[in-house]
């Protein structure tokens, strides 16, 4: 037994123990559920492939540990993307999970990097190190979309990792830079396209466009004469001392200094966007990005620089209600949304809408900024209609979520109010009627015509119909499309067709 003992050390200290039978991590895991997966995955297998001594192995351990990782993640992030908001305590744990184990992993790809860029043979094994550089800042990135998936802010620990790994790849491996820069590129696109506007459907499209659009970003380190050339508003400015995707140069906080930082120009990426939103007939669908025209336009607007607002706010804290989808807002305008008059009292709402209940943050003529207190919650995002009742009032608002934010524990959305008024109407062609509707009156940021918000796909652009208001029904023709998702289509009216 003690001659033996030798013999078993060695055994240990190997990547591999011949006498036993390989055993796959699949194996291991199987009937386990997808949290407990994970789980498993973060707490054991990950600090196991973190001992491993031989770089090559390690490498092949943390790659099984994603694929089969990938089994369960794609079922949790989808599942997370349709979770009501603020996010129910199960979808918080689920969550936690995913983003504990995509830390783990990309802090385990991170790890070998670096030993690979500190080491003698650093340039003996560049492909390796590139491979690893990659994966982590893969990872990184798919952490940034799970945070994306609740309106909330990526880690500013995630961004200084991101950082360093593109730092010590431009440091150590400047001629094989390509691959690692396109991935850290992708990751600031992404930040850049302002995913608290966009639907949380459209994320996963999002952030495919960044990643097809990242070669064209250039990236630099910022020089006097790099800093002077024009448009500003075009080029962004990363600080990898600091934990967040940059700014953009022409909106720079005052003092921040500029040196020793990423200038990165998105003009070419511009160009790329406003190429696949023209389209041009004939031209092979490869050279044009796969997403629809609205959302192509939403992340041109959002790396091109907004305008600035219109109207100042003003802050006040009032309460109101908050119902949202197309039937339900449909529901409170048909006569579900009383004052709180004491002669109102008799009258009660239907249990089904149930309203929940938001501070009014601040307000302007054309929008308000409101922060979530209690009742129910939602499965909507950005692009969704909303029926906005402040308490004290018998005034309804119907607006669309332009903007979700969550931070910390809260939850806070940016509302466009649409008409001064609006109606719940019955739409017809000839003698059918079509559907249920909101007819808005008058469009103030659209110009001077009114609007219809109706379920998609109902009626084309240029057909006739009825609007069904009360004592005077309107002729008119359906418009252009001015937006739309899977829940509602909002279109103008044509304002010559009465």
């Amino acid at each position: 037994m003690i001659m033996n003992s030798p013999l078993r050390r060695l055994r240990d200290l190997l990547s591999f123990k011949p006498d036993e039978p390989a055993v796959s991590l699949h194996d291991i895991l199987t009937g386990l559920g997808p949290l407990a997966t994970l789980e498993r995955l973060t707490g054991e297998a990950l600090p196991e492939a973190g001992r491993e001594t031989n770089l090559h192995m390690r490498l092949k351990r943390l790659e099984e540990i994603r694929q089969t990782a990938e089994q369960v993640l794609p079922e949790l992030e989808i599942a997370l993307t349709r979770s009501v908001l603020p996010l129910p305590l199960d979808a918080t744990t689920s969550a936690l999970h995913i983003d504990n184990f995509l830390k783990a992993l990309a802090q385990g790809y991170h790890a070998l990097a670096r030993q690979i860029a500190r080491s003698s043979r650093a340039q003996a094994q560049g492909n390796l190190f590139q491979r690893a550089a990659e994966r982590a800042l893969e990872a990184i990135g798919r952490r940034h979309l799970l945070a994306y998936r609740a309106y909330a802010q990526p880690s500013p620990s995630s961004w200084l990792l991101a950082h360093k790994l593109y730092g010590s790849a431009a440091a150590h491996f400047p001629e094989n830079l390509d691959g690692i820069r396109n991935a850290y590129c992708s990751i600031l696109l992404f930040a850049w396209f302002e995913p608290a506007r966009l639907h949380r459907s459209d994320l996963d499209t999002a952030l495919d466009c960044a990643r097809r659009l990242a070669p064209q970003a250039r990236l630099a380190q910022t020089t006097a004469d790099n800093l002077s050339e024009a448009p500003a508003e075009h080029r962004f400015l990363v600080n990898p001392e600091n934990g967040s995707a940059g700014h953009a140069l022409g909106r720079l906080p005052a003092g921040t200094p500029v040196f020793g930082s990423y200038l990165v120009d998105g003009s070419a990426v511009l160009d790329a966007l406003d190429h696949s939103i023209a389209g041009h007939a004939g031209e092979p669908a490869g050279n044009r990005l796969d997403a629809p025209p609205a959302v192509l336009q939403a992340l041109r607007v959002a790396l091109a620089g907004r305008s600035a607002r219109r109207f100042s706010r003003t802050r006040f804290r009032p309460r109101a209600d908050l119902v949202v989808g197309l039937d339900r807002v449909i529901a409170f305008l048909d006569g579900l949304a009383y004052t709180r008059r004491s002669l109102d009292a008799a009258h009660q709402r239907d249990d089904t809408l149930a309203p929940s209940e938001w501070s009014l943050i601040d307000e302007s003529p054309d929008g308000f900024l409101l922060r979530f207190i209690k009742g129910e919650k939602w499965q909507v995002g950005v692009g969704d209609i909303v029926a906005l009742q402040p308490r004290e009032s018998s005034k309804v608002h119907v607006c669309l979520v332009r903007r979700i934010a969550t931070i910390g524990s809260r939850l806070e959305i940016g509302l466009q109010m649409l008409s001064p008024q609006v109606s719940a109407v019955d739409v017809t062609t000839g003698e059918k009627t079509v559907c249920r509707a909101i007819f808005l009156h008058r469009l103030p940021a659209y110009g001077k015509f009114p609007g219809l918000i109706l379920p998609p796909g109902r009626l084309p652009a240029g057909q006739a119909v009825r609007i069904g208001l009360p004592g005077r029904p309107l002729e008119k023709r359906i418009g252009k499309c001015i937006d739309a998702n899977d829940g509602l289509e909002f279109v103008a009216l044509d304002p010559k067709s009465d």
